[in-house]
């Protein structure tokens, strides 16, 4: 056996070792703990719900120092509008994305300024109010936890060919602090941890003549975006747990007019024809004299509703039962 033929064994032997090694990572991955995307996709399109949907309001994530920006990205501003858009696609909540409020207020000072004319400016004083407020906090963002490879490479006897095969492969890493407060009085409702890895890897290929070098790399750089989706898809599936239990949903009276009345729900809120829904009103209202924060309110049922139509912009009731009932009461199942 020549000196060369040994080293195209030895060769041969390595790039076996570097397959097998390939795939045992690929097998390691299947028993995975964690969801896969594909997997966590198809758990946020398959999420149920029915009732009043509650109104979420998002804000832009929190993040210091090297956490905050990545590659000229605002890191905080990317995810919060990731989460936005993954709340809305399950089509479970009325998601309020107040990342972008600054742009709105400006547009409204144009407006209150005379600079654009009355008939086409936004009025002032019609957001929608949000009945919980979701914050988050990145706490580790690391788009290259570990990575790594291997090439091997061997010469063709006699011929001025060489062959060369690798593998490389790459993690990232996000973890986030996701909070659910209540608009009303500023209470953190729920708090959970969410964290994903993403791993990617792929082979090398090349073909070398003399001092001249072709090949090819499936090795994707970077599966951050892919751990991020991840990581907000556990949260979404956490807080529509946590709201669809906790949160009661309830809507308000904005006019009055015999018999009907017109309750500031739409369509997108979850309400239908034919709901029955109760009437309180506030009889009183329990504040801490210590730091001013509203502890609960007291109300008093004084009659019942139903819907009988519900528009893009408010819905219709008949009222069934009472007789004192104002502009501002409340309305819930």
């Amino acid at each position: 056996m020549t000196r060369m033929t040994k080293l195209l064994i030895l060769a041969v032997c390595g790039i076996a070792l570097t397959v097998a090694a390939g795939l045992a990572e690929a097998k390691s991955k299947k028993k995975d703990d964690q969801l896969k995307p594909e997997e966590m996709q198809e758990r946020l399109e398959n999420l149920s719900c029915s009732g009043i949907k509650p109104r979420v309001a998002i804000y832009s994530f929190y993040a210091t120092g090297k956490m905050a920006s990545f590659e000229g990205y605002n890191v905080g501003d990317g995810l919060a509008a990731q989460l936005a858009t993954e709340l809305t696609r399950t089509d479970c909540f009325v998601v309020l994305d107040r990342t972008g409020l600054s742009n709105l207020l400006r547009e409204q000072e144009l407006g209150l300024a005379g600079v654009v004319s009355a008939e086409t400016a936004p009025g002032a004083g019609r957001l929608v109010g949000a009945e919980v407020i979701i914050k988050g906090t990145i706490t580790e963002f690391d788009p290259n936890k570990r990575g790594g490879g291997l090439t091997l490479g061997v010469a063709l006897p006699n011929t001025p060919l060489g062959v060369r095969l690798g593998r490389n492969g790459s993690k990232a890493h996000v973890g986030l602090d996701i909070s659910v407060i209540d608009a009303t009085n500023g209470q953190t409702k729920f708090s959970h941890r969410v964290v994903a890895d993403s791993k990617t890897g792929g082979w090398t290929i090349g073909l070398d003549y003399k001092r001249a070098s072709l090949g090819g790399d499936t090795f994707a750089k970077s599966p951050l975006g892919i751990a991020s989706r991840n990581a907000l898809g556990q949260a979404v599936l956490k807080i529509a747990e946590d709201l669809s239990r906790n949160v009661e949903r309830r809507f308000q009276i904005a006019s009055t007019d015999a018999n009907e009345v017109y309750l500031n729900a739409n369509r997108a809120s979850g309400i239908r024809e034919g709901d029955t829904m109760k009437v309180s009103t506030v009889v009183r209202k329990l504040v801490d004299p210590a730091t001013g924060l509203l502890l609960d309110t007291i109300e008093r049922e004084v009659g019942k509703v139903r819907v009988v139509e519900v528009t893009e912009r408010y819905a219709r009731a008949e009222l069934i039962d009472g007789e004192r009932i104002r502009r501002g009461d409340f309305v819930h199942l």
